[in-house]
């Protein structure tokens, strides 16, 4: 056994312990191990830093600054199979994995999957895409056009619907790729009107993110109204992929969610929240956010708050939760309807000796 869940019910966080064989190194904020992806079969695409452990031993914290020091090692994708709780390392692609954002596990069946990693190349028009097939067991190199060119890719996460991947950039837009088509291609899709922003602009995943709810995918960002500069939550649907055209759904402003009779009885602060995940099952414009120590849903539409938990996630600090840090995932394994309506996973994970049981 080198992988345990720690499961808790909706909407609380449930979290991943591997052996710290697999997530050797002190984990900082530039050097963390990651959970790029989640099937509902129960897997994790997991990434993490490879080398000896510290020496002397160290507690098993989280270091707030960059230490500089995992950019010699090699880094390796996993896959932890949460129900027979066993992690196996893929095999290396050959290419330095330089961003795990770039990542996503696609489901096939219960005993197949493909993992599709994506790397622009510098200064071109081209990327690798990169695909692994579990049976049987070895990579495939795409070299297919890169749409924005030589603009950066941000790397903001990857999001899968059946066998089509979404690679996400939050300032700039989404590309895509039916990984089961005889021939792969990009197909860039802009974000909504008025919300590309320069590349590198830094804390986008505490104010947007990009999920799917059902089958349709969709973007939610915190900004100020151009108008009169008061901040307000909107929700976008894409109705069509071919013609990059959004649905405005609501554009609520924050201080209606503050003024909810729910969202006193927090007790929380008047202030911004931060960017969790959209609800991926629950009809209507349902939205989690981060306040402090505490993940709420509210109903964008309506304004109203539709429950709160206190979120355990010590790793990273508190003043880093961001959508960065979450997968919406409904355990396979679960007992209860309720424990299968979205369970927040906190992708960085602990990193400790796991006894056999």
């Amino acid at each position: 056994m080198d992988n345990v869940i720690k499961a808790a019910l909706a909407p609380r966080a449930t979290r991943l312990v591997v052996h710290r064989s697999i997530a050797p190194r002190r984990k900082t904020i530039d050097d963390h191990p990651f959970v790029a992806g989640a099937d509902c079969h129960g897997r994790l695409l997991l990434y993490a830093s490879q080398g000896p452990e510290p020496e002397p031993p160290v507690l098993d914290g989280f270091y707030r600054g960059p230490l500089g020091e995992h950019h010699g090692f090699p880094k390796a994708y996993f896959i932890c199979d949460t129900l027979k709780h066993k992690s196996t390392r893929l095999p290396d692609h050959g290419f330095p994995i330089l961003h795990p954002g770039n990542a996503g596990l696609v489901a096939i069946t219960k005993t197949i999957f493909h993992v599709a990693d994506l790397h622009p190349i510098v200064g071109s028009d081209k990327a690798a895409l990169l695909i692994y097939f579990s049976v049987p067991e070895i990579w495939a190199t795409h070299v297919v056009d890169y749409p924005p060119r030589d603009r950066p890719w941000g790397g903001n996460g990857v999001v899968v619907h059946k066998t089509i991947v979404w690679w996400v950039d939050l300032s700039y837009g989404l590309l895509s790729c039916d990984i089961s088509a005889r021939r792969q291609n990009l197909r860039f899709v802009p974000l909504p009107p008025d919300c590309e922003l320069p590349p590198g602009t830094p804390d986008l995943d505490k104010r947007r993110c990009v999920g799917f709810r059902g089958d349709d995918l969709r973007y939610m960002g915190i900004h100020e109204r151009e108008y009169d500069g008061k901040p307000v939550v909107s929700m976008w649907t894409l109705v069509d992929q071919d013609a990059g055209t959004w649905r405005l759904d609501c554009q609520p402003l924050v201080k209606d969610i503050w003024n909810d009779e729910g969202y006193k009885a927090t007790k929380l602060p008047r202030e911004i929240p931060t960017v969790a995940f959209i609800h991926p099952e629950l009809p209507g414009n349902v939205a989690y956010f981060f306040m402090r120590s505490r993940l709420f849903g509210v109903n964008l539409y309506t304004r109203k708050v539709l429950e709160w938990q206190f979120f355990a996630m010590l790793n990273p600090p508190m003043r880093y939760h961001s959508s960065r840090f979450v997968r919406a995932w409904a355990c396979p394994n679960s007992g209860s309807d309720d424990q299968k309506k979205g369970v927040p996973l906190a992708s960085t994970s602990d990193s400790s000796k796991v006894s056999p049981v």
